[in-house]
């Protein structure tokens, strides 16, 4: 009984065995096409991108559908860490309101005083700007990429290089954009780069995101005067984003200074897009068609020289 007991044993052994140098090459072979999909995926290769946003499109209802069982739960997780602060946040709340009132009339003279010296300085008025609000439907969050999907794309005028922001201040931008969905590049994303201003003498810079929670601020010149606290806001240089829009405050060392987003970028549910238009891309765009339509006529309309009448 002992022997056939012992003889049991070394056959589960072997299957045992047997079963995982069966499983190796699949194994193997698994890995090899997760690390070439990685690669083209990082060498932004034509091919995945255009299979990637065909998948987004195919799967934007399915993600839609589970989003709504899934919203009654999160409300819920929101209103119990709301209630936990809810005394603090009234107090705030109560101090904040009378400052704003002190500061009302303040601004309305303000405003009147700003229009005069605009009409009298016959001052370009500044892009009004449009917006659409689109639900997240999808977060990719790893060592590579901070992104989020959107279920808002060409079809509601979407375009790369729009600003996403949400009530708190600027989020990211389009940089993916189909017809039914669009990829946000976040801010803290290692391949985002946003010129800003900091603090009270407006200080250049650029917010550079590095995948995490506090991008850090580079290209800021020596001696400048910022201090731990200062806001930052975009800068409008290069056309990328609109002048003012809101990003957070200087924190950290000022060797290495970093920004304390204001807007929780792990934690988005609804996003606006602002329709702002690149105007140097609008002026590169002119000035390239203008180009086409003038060699289009040259090519169209053959010089004929003058025959003169021999004397």
């Amino acid at each position: 009984m002992a022997r056939l007991k012992d003889d049991n044993l070394f056959l589960r052994r072997g299957d045992s065995v047997t079963a995982g140098k069966r499983a190796r090459p699949v194994l193997l072979l698994l890995v090899f096409v997760g690390a070439g999909l990685m690669l083209l995926s990082r060498l932004d290769h034509g091919m995945i991108g255009d299979v990637r946003w065909r998948a987004a499109s195919w799967l934007t209802p399915v993600l839609q559908g589970v989003m709504i069982p899934a919203a009654p739960v999160r409300e819920i997780g929101r209103t119990i860490s709301t209630q936990v602060d809810l005394g603090n946040e009234l107090a705030r709340l109560a101090r904040e309101n009378q400052k704003l009132e002190s500061w009302k009339w303040r601004a309305h003279q303000l405003e009147a005083k700003v229009a005069e010296l605009e009409a009298l300085a016959k001052v370009v008025p500044e892009q009004k700007l449009d917006f659409v609000t689109s639900r997240v439907i999808a977060e990719s969050s790893g060592a590579f990429v901070r992104s989020v999907t959107i279920d808002a794309g060409r079809g509601r005028n979407v375009k790369e290089g729009y600003p996403v922001i949400n009530a708190d201040g600027l989020v990211g931008r389009i940089v993916d954009a189909s017809q039914n969905v669009s990829r946000v590049l976040l801010a803290t994303d290692l391949n985002s780069r946003i010129p800003v201003q900091i603090g009270p003498n407006a200080v250049r810079g650029i917010l550079a995101g590095d995948n995490g929670p506090r991008p850090k601020i580079i290209y800021v010149p020596d001696g400048a005067n910022i201090a731990v606290g200062d806001d930052v806001a975009t800068s409008g240089t290069g056309g990328l984003f609109p002048a003012g829009l809101r990003l957070g405050t200087v924190a950290g060392s000022l060797s290495d200074p970093r920004v304390q987003l204001r807007a929780d970028v792990d934690r988005l549910d609804y996003v606006s897009v602002l329709f702002y238009a690149d105007p140097f891309r609008d002026l590169t765009d002119d000035l390239a068609n203008r180009k086409t339509a003038g060699e289009a006529n040259n090519v169209a309309s053959p010089v004929f020289a003058p025959i003169g009448k021999p004397k």
